[in-house]
């Protein structure tokens, strides 16, 4: 994110806008956190504050207001149509030209990039790919983005808005076609985008004890997803529960349950109808470092029935209903 750091400082106990001389906010002015390396193994957390541009937001709001074609959601008791917003599904870092130079780029895109941006003098560089991303088997890391288009690209905001820019053109692909720099060489290649409608996680289950969920943004910004047509992600867990005492803990995916693929929400749940009260359940998970692992758990649906939370846009609630407990009658 670029963010705007001010000449003077206020401290880091308040937040509020940033606005010019007329009263127009120009970002917002907030906190963040970040854990800073002291010593050998210790971690401290520092708390500092920035300017996060209002344009970020500002974007999405005008679709909002003018009405743009997207699901229904209800805000303030009125249904809005939600904006799909096209993104490129890419951690991007910069690095200064001096840098670049010295990794190969040309003095011809040196001069060009710094044309079109004699302030910061950078170039984006790719760190990583979401996983699951149309980006993913095409950009590597390390790459650098030189243009797009032909249009020399410096910033974050020039990749925002040539996405957005590709929502004005009916007869486009969602592809944008870019010039990288990749091992000494110059490269022209269509890079796909992902169209998301920022709702983020609207549905989990919580199965013995465990909260899963499909993979969400945070998890796929790792840049992995297994290999099994993904799986569930288990988030959370909770002590004394099942999952607890058997091993099931979070940060990995549930890939498979009593032999049959679960790889997705859906299909997990209907594998979990099927599991009865006591029953030992063989599941295949696989971690965030992409170690496979099979354990065995005993179902207790007397202290941990099955139940998930769901959120309804209609009414803007989330919604518990039960999915399978034990049968008392």
């Amino acid at each position: 994110m670029e963010v705007i750091e001010l000449d003077t400082d206020f401290g880091s106990t308040f937040s509020g806008v940033l606005t010019d001389e007329h009263g127009r906010v120009q970002a917002l002015w907030a906190s963040f956190s970040t854990q800073l390396k002291y010593g050998c193994n210790s971690l401290e957390d520092h708390q500092f504050v920035r300017g996060i541009p209002i344009y970020a937001i500002s974007q999405v709001l005008e679709k909002i207001i003018s009405g743009v074609p997207g699901p229904l959601l209800l805000i303030n008791g009125i249904k809005r149509p939600m904006p799909l917003v096209r993104i490129l599904e890419v951690e991007l870092y910069p690095t200064l030209l001096s840098k670049a130079r010295s990794f190969g780029l040309s003095d011809c895109w040196v001069q060009a990039l710094a044309k079109k941006d004699p302030v910061r003098r950078q170039v984006l560089r790719v760190k990583g790919c979401l996983a699951g991303s149309k980006a993913e088997s095409l950009l590597e890391q390390g790459d650098m983005i030189l243009a797009i288009n032909k249009e020399p690209i410096t910033c974050f905001r020039d990749i925002e808005n040539a996405c957005q820019g590709l929502d004005k053109c009916e007869d486009t692909d969602g592809g944008l076609k870019m010039t990288i720099f990749r091992q000494g060489q110059e490269n022209d290649l269509m890079v796909g985008t992902d169209i998301r409608d920022g709702n983020g996680t609207t549905r989990m289950v919580n199965w013995c004890g465990c909260i899963v969920q499909d993979p969400h943004p945070a998890v796929r910004a790792l840049g992995f997803l297994p290999e099994e047509g993904h799986g569930v992600y288990v988030a959370r867990w909770c002590h004394g529960s099942p999952v607890h005492r058997y091993g099931l803990y979070a940060l990995q995916w549930i890939v498979e349950v009593n032999g049959k693929l679960t790889p997705d929400l859906e299909t997990f749940v209907e594998v979990a109808k099927g599991l009865e009260h006591g029953e030992f359940v063989r599941v295949r998970t696989v971690h965030l470092n992409g170690k496979p692992r099979v354990l065995t758990l005993k179902q207790d649906l007397h202290y941990w029935p099955t139940w998930e939370l769901r959120f309804d846009p209609e009414t803007a609630i989330w919604r518990r209903r039960t999915i399978k407990e034990l049968n008392t009658v």
